[in-house]
């Protein structure tokens, strides 16, 4: 046991399964992290939808960091040899630099280059450790351990050659964006005056790709913003252009005239960390509406760790009582959500109390009308060319207090925790979305594209709203009582057929109600404006 440091809780890591070691990191490497600090006060809890959202000066006021632990800190880290390059009391946050050497001793940890077939990381085993002088100012300490933490894989049909194959087409299955939107009875509007965020981890936003689908799909060209977080590239032709794209595209369908700042990180936890501190503090775009489309299992031991999934989750709450509603996709693979372990797994930050997670459904027409079930295509699984929508209980979050739904987790002794997905939206790569990436047109489903879809619907309704008001903190408020009903029956489709079972353990499938596959169901969008002008 060491006399000048201690353990800093929920660090823990292990290797990822197939990784091997091929030799020390360099003591010369410069890496960068960042120093998450603890509060000044707690975040108040929250037991439903605020009346009124916090402030942002209340919020930095009150719950930031004491200016006097941003000096500690950097006069520890300096004792080490390290520099601080940036510091934020509003975010909690001292961004350190220096050497692999330095940074080995200044948090007691030995870093170590791995190969795996997802690509080269530098890790580090077991929990990293504080100097005693910082063990009540420090709550986490991200970018030491560079592994990818964050999937997400697009399921497409094969592409076209020019967008006008999908416009000219006499009878298809795809959609474009503003096509759904009045599938699902969107209130009008363009998203003018609103500003819808969006998180990238990987890819570019390319401007050619979007004139092309805007000219498509008969809509203006948005104001998009492209942002680098921590020298992040915002231009990548890496095979996740077509992610960052559909996201764009999806939003730029239904409100063209939004202005969408997107915000390019590493694929990190430390990515995910500052990311969402730039979107939720961005006080230039001030985004009312938060799309993410990446995640990973809540409970995989090699990806997240406890400490990562704390502070994304406190973000998340920031955002809450800010009014800022975050749509987080759910996962493209079942119950299984390419863990492959037989257990059935539960994605996050979809899993998070404070987000809406976002469901797959399949919609298809049928002569006048349209038919909708729960998204799987072929076994469910994308490594093997299909899909199913992600959706479960959490094994790490607690079943709130609003959410009072019997639904129990199919893993044996497992805690019943905050079931997920709330809503859905179409995702099925067979009836999915028109894009167009890298000047080519493509069919691309996934629950990728339903969490923009719903963040259009969110910007298109606070358009709608009475000035000021804004829709913010949804989830709660669909479990609500409504008449002799809930807020979330009144205002979504219910989508009663269809399972997402891929993992050995089993999986949920749909229902009469809510269920834990397609949550209340798909969007009726005028419907879900009428119940919130009651609320806000």
């Amino acid at each position: 046991m060491s006399r000048t440091h201690k353990i800093l809780s929920g660090t823990e890591r292990i290797p990822l399964p197939g990784a091997r070691v091929l030799g020390s990191v360099s003591p010369d490497e410069r890496i960068e992290v960042t120093i998450k600090l603890k509060r000044k006060e707690t975040l108040p809890e929250l037991e439903g939808r605020p009346k009124k959202p916090m402030s942002y000066d209340q919020l930095i006021k009150t719950y930031g960091c004491e200016q006097e632990n941003i000096q500690k800190v950097t006069e520890v880290m300096g004792e080490f040899g390290l520099e601080v390059v940036e510091s934020n009391p509003k975010t909690r946050t001292v961004k350190v630099a220096g050497p692999a050497s330095a940074m080995e001793k200044a948090f007691m940890v030995k870093l170590v280059s791995y190969g795996h077939k997802l690509g080269n990381y530098r890790g580090r085993v077991g929990s990293l450790h504080v100097p005693n002088k910082l063990e009540k100012v420090v709550e986490g300490v991200f970018g030491l351990d560079n592994r990818r933490v964050t999937k997400r894989r697009a399921v497409a049909a094969p592409r076209m050659k020019a967008a006008s194959a999908a416009t000219n087409a006499k009878s298809r299955s795809w959609f474009f964006p503003g096509e759904l939107a009045k599938i699902y009875r969107f209130p009008e509007g363009d998203g003018e005056g609103q500003s819808i965020a969006v998180l990238e981890f990987g890819g570019g936003y390319f401007p050619n790709d979007l004139a092309a689908f805007c000219k498509a799909a008969h809509v203006p060209v948005p104001k998009v913003i492209p942002i680098s977080i921590d020298h992040a590239a915002t231009d990548q032709h890496d095979g996740q252009e077509g992610e960052v794209m559909l996201d764009i595209e999806v939003i730029a369908g239904i409100c063209p005239k939004a202005s969408i700042p997107v915000y390019f990180s590493h694929f990190t936890e430390r990515g995910w960390v500052d990311a969402l501190d730039a979107a939720i503090h961005d006080r230039n775009n001030q985004s009312s509406v938060i799309s993410i489309s990446w995640g990973n299992a809540e409970d995989n031991p090699s990806t997240w760790t406890r400490q990562a999934i704390n502070q994304i989750s406190e973000a998340l709450k920031e955002a809450a009582l800010l009014g800022i509603t975050v749509c987080v996709a759910s996962g493209d693979d079942g119950s299984d959500d390419q863990v492959g372990d037989g257990h059935a797994h539960a994605d996050f930050p979809g899993s998070s109390p404070y987000a809406l997670g976002v469901g797959g459904t399949a919609l298809r027409k049928r002569g006048d009308s349209y038919d909708e079930t729960t998204w799987k295509d072929g076994n469910g699984l994308r490594d093997d060319g299909g899909g199913s929508t992600g959706g479960g209980v959490s094994k790490i979050f607690d079943r709130p207090k609003w959410q009072n739904i019997n639904i129990a987790n199919v893993n044996p002794g497992a805690k019943d925790g905050r079931i997920t997905p709330d809503v859905a939206a179409n995702a099925s790569g067979k009836t999915g979305y028109t894009t167009v990436v890298d000047g080519r047109t493509s069919i691309t489903g996934g629950t990728s594209a339903a969490a923009p879809l719903w963040a259009a619907l969110i910007a298109r309704i606070n358009q709608n709203l009475p000035k000021g008001k804004r829709v913010g903190y949804l989830t709660p408020v669909l479990y609500q009582s409504s008449g002799n009903s809930t807020v979330g029956t009144v205002v979504c489709r219910d989508i009663v057929s269809g399972d997402n079972n891929t993992a050995a353990v089993g999986g949920y499938s749909a229902g009469a109600g809510f269920d834990a596959v397609t949550g209340w169901g798909t969007p009726l969008g005028d419907k879900l404006l009428e119940e919130l002008k009651k609320i806000v």
